[in-house]
């Protein structure tokens, strides 16, 4: 057995990290893997147009919402649309 060891991508095998080291990329990571998956379900949501999910008006690009008024109102009625069991918007 050649004893190589496996490494992250992106890191040099020579490179030893402590484990304060490896923490802060970890959380790198799993930041950018959650900035990631918000900017598709954004994207799917039809968010990148810069339209509010709720009402409809002219946002900032890349939002869902105009505000937090408007995600209130918008997660409340889906709240109780799904308890009467009908389809959500």
């Amino acid at each position: 057995m050649t004893g190589r060891a496996i490494t992250p991508e992106g890191v040099h095998p020579d490179e030893r990290l402590g484990q304060d080291d490896m923490a802060t990329r970890r959380e790198g990571e799993f930041l950018a893997a959650a900035l990631r998956q918000q900017a598709a379900r954004a994207a799917r949501a039809g968010a990148a147009t810069g339209t509010c999910s709720n009402c409809g008006e002219l946002c900032l690009p890349q939002t869902v919402y105009c505000d937090a008024d408007c995600r209130a109102d918008h997660e409340k009625r889906l709240r109780v649309q799904a308890r009467q069991g009908g389809s959500a918007r």
